[in-house]
């Protein structure tokens, strides 16, 4: 446009004032709550707008129920935690409490055994706890709680409600040490049960197995048969169960059997033991002079 070019006047370019725009309105909303309080002719209107904001309203209250619903999800989670919690403590706390009964009902059901042994008139014997076992395996040697002021004595029997366990080789005041029949300097007079066959039984120096190396190959003898002691060296009475035969094996090149028991009595599962009254006559354990503390002992008869 050319400076020399006029403008039209333009009388109503400019708008209303916002204050003169806020009267009009207030202006008109009196007058709507006058007629609506004296006519009622708002009330469609009214009805209609609140039912346009209902979505309005709802969208708002999002974030609140959200947030609801999350408090509520993490008070359970928290509150399940914590009773998971509990409830394994306890758990945790009866399975040991459990643990303990069993043991006890197994030590009781023992010491019941060991006690209907020691009552019987053909058993004189005293009922002991075991107090530790040798840390090198192959001693096979035993510590019971009592000796000399509880009158155990050097040579006596010691065996559990399931079977024979050892012999008293050491006596000390308040101690006594036991060797275990599967010592292999131990020999003991057995005899199988099945056919009253009588053999020796060899300690083979392994825990809990024996092995029988004088019976002739053509004996009958077979995996499952009960070794019991024959009561012939008057040490051990007559009927206490020895072993059970687990392996058989015959060679025409060998006058004798290879025949392995496994002893009955177990010595990780027996706290207690009963320790039997020897014979007079009974031969004892004595240590060989040429043996120290750890060594094995071996079987000599006393000489009256």
């Amino acid at each position: 446009m050319s400076p020399l070019e006029t403008r039209p006047l333009d009388l109503f370019s400019r708008s209303a004032s916002p204050w003169f725009r806020g009267m009009v309105y207030a202006l008109l909303a009196l007058a709507c709550i006058a007629t609506d309080a004296h006519f009622h002719r708002l009330e469609m209107l009214r009805q209609a707008l609140e039912v346009m904001t209902v979505p309005i309203q709802e969208a708002a209250e999002i974030p609140s129920l959200t947030k609801q619903v999350m408090e509520r999800h993490f008070d359970s989670l928290s509150r399940l935690q914590e009773e998971n919690t509990t409830l394994r403590r306890q758990l945790l706390l009866q399975t040991g409490q459990a643990q303990q009964a069993t043991l006890l009902l197994r030590d009781l059901n023992q010491m019941r055994g060991l006690l209907q042994l020691q009552s019987s008139p053909l058993f004189p014997a005293r009922v002991s706890a075991i107090i530790s076992s040798a840390r090198n395996p192959f001693v096979q040697k035993l510590l019971l709680e009592g000796g000399e002021s509880q009158q155990i004595h050097l040579g006596s029997p010691v065996l559990t409600e399931q079977g024979l366990l050892g012999q008293i080789t050491r006596v000390y005041p308040l101690y006594s040490e036991v060797t275990l029949v599967s010592n292999r300097n131990l020999t003991i007079p057995v005899e199988i049960e099945r056919t009253a066959l009588r053999t020796l039984a060899v300690g083979s120096g392994h825990q809990g197995e024996m092995t029988l190396p004088y019976v002739p190959s053509g004996s009958d003898v077979r995996p499952g048969d009960f070794l019991l002691t024959s009561g012939i060296d008057g040490l051990y009475p007559r009927g206490l169960t020895v072993a059970t035969v687990t392996q058989v094996n015959r060679s025409k090149s060998s006058a004798f059997a290879d025949i392995t028991a496994r002893l009955n009595a177990g010595v990780d599962s027996a706290p207690f033991v009963l320790v039997m009254t020897p014979s007079p006559a009974a031969p004892l354990m004595e240590e060989s002079p040429a043996e120290t503390g750890s060594s094995h002992p071996v079987p000599t008869h006393k000489k009256p």
